[in-house]
């Protein structure tokens, strides 16, 4: 049997069979590319239009921020489309199709004139395909497929995309904003996400290794007259229990695990969506927070290897809590700063700390479930955490109304970390539920 007949009889894509490397780290840079486009955007980004686009629609900042509370559309599909993710040819649909409308729905958004429009548009449209392309879904599932041995430093180089977005895509949000306006910026915004994702998901994209003759972390299957190929299904349950939905569902940790996930989001999300404004409240110009921004995302990507490897030697969830409880310490400090130093301290510390939450989160989530049906475990375990992401940006706008400035709502997010943190610790690996692995 060739080379080119393995898989269960299936064709090996040409690109496949004249990669000179494995081609997981292909599939490795469609989710860094979709996991950076995604938050540069949706998370870094939007936080530099919440004043232009507040002052010339004539709405509070609360009912900006609502915005994010329109993204719970996507609730009621994330069960179905982690599902889809697992089947042969899903993620390639799912992030083909959903790359093209993403894009056209940034670029409608610069036509908005009042807030509804808005909300349809970046907060459905927009929010919906975003939040199926990635970390919690496609990164999660298709990612632990590809990797058993190196899941630690794969997430993690996954989610440096998520600080690269930080990085480079939001400041250039925030020159755009500068050169041409808000709405300008939504239109080379929306080309950009087309341009760069779509053909790389409609060429590239493919779900596991078996369905092009590899196993997981580069070991090609072994091929001859008188043998047939070993599944990557096989291969994976060779080192990990398969566990279905619903043998998940009756664990401990994945109630505990789904609890700190919605915790760590919402001080995730609501400090991106509210930071910068924020530091403008303390007297810090735009360009001034930028830099702040800038450099918290930085810190964040240097982070990130940092926590894979610590995963792979003490395990993902000690990494875990690693990164959540000291993030919760490290936002405080710009609750009591008001200088640039403090600002900047803040940015290094919380930038470093909040990286490792990402990638340690589906690096726990593979090393306690395993990655046969991980499309399906994060559909039903990502809607409670999107619901807290989105609430959160919507209620520190609401306490900035109330109390006319930030502090409180900061202190809140401080402790969502602290406490998800503690979480992570209490939830331990469960047992499988039959003895023995297969």
């Amino acid at each position: 049997m060739t080379f080119g007949n393995l898989a269960e009889g299936r064709r090996v894509p040409l690109l496949v069979r004249r990669s000179p490397f494995f081609y997981g780290w292909v599939i490795l840079g469609i989710t860094f590319t979709s996991n950076m486009l995604t938050a540069g955007i949706a998370g870094y980004g939007i936080s530099f239009f919440v004043v232009p686009m507040s002052e010339a629609l004539g709405v509070s900042r609360a009912e900006f921020s609502a915005v994010a509370l329109f993204r719970l559309a996507a609730i009621p599909v994330l069960p179905l489309i982690g599902i889809m993710l697992d089947k042969r040819e899903g993620a390639r649909v799912v992030v083909t199709i959903g790359s093209i409308i993403a894009g056209l729905a940034l670029v409608a958004t610069s036509f908005v004139e009042a807030m509804w429009q808005f909300y349809l548009l970046f907060g459905i449209a927009f929010g919906v395909v975003a939040t199926t392309m990635n970390w919690q879904l496609l990164g999660a599932a298709i990612l632990a497929k590809w990797f058993i041995r190196m899941r630690g430093r794969v997430f993690a180089i996954s989610s440096i995309g998520i600080s690269i977005g930080g990085f480079v895509v939001a400041p250039i949000a925030g020159i755009l904003i500068e050169a041409i306006g808000w709405r300008g910026a939504w239109v080379v915004l929306g080309v950009g996400v087309i341009v760069i994702l779509t053909p790389a998901a409609l060429l590239l994209l493919r779900r596991q290794p078996g369905d092009v003759g590899l196993i997981p972390d580069g070991t090609p299957q072994e091929a001859s007259d008188d043998s047939s190929p070993v599944p990557e299904q096989a291969a994976a349950q060779q080192v990990e229990y398969p566990w279905t939905p619903r043998e998940a569902l009756g664990t401990a940790a994945f109630w505990a695990m789904a609890a700190a996930q919605a915790l760590g989001q919402a001080g995730l999300f609501g400090v991106l969506f509210h930071q910068v404004a924020y530091m403008q409240d303390k007297g810090l110009s735009v360009a001034e927070a930028a830099v702040a921004a800038t450099v918290l995302a930085g810190a964040a990507l240097v982070s990130k290897l940092f926590y894979g490897f610590l995963a792979e030697r003490f395990g993902a969830r000690l990494a875990l809590s690693a990164a959540m409880i000291p993030t919760g310490a490290c936002l405080l400090l710009l609750v009591v700063g008001a200088g640039r130093e403090v600002v900047l301290a803040y940015a290094v510390l919380y930038g470093f700390t909040m990286g490792g939450f990402i990638p340690m989160v589906n690096v726990a989530l593979a090393q306690y479930f395993g990655s046969a049906n991980m499309g399906a475990i994060r559909g039903m375990l990502t809607p409670m955490a999107n619901v807290a992401g989105a609430a959160s940006p919507f209620a520190a706008g609401l306490m900035w109304q109330w109390f006319g400035n930030y502090d409180m709502p900061f202190v809140m997010l401080a402790a969502f970390w602290a406490i998800g943190g503690l979480l992570v610790l209490a939830a331990r690996k469960p047992r499988e539920p039959v003895a023995g692995t297969p």
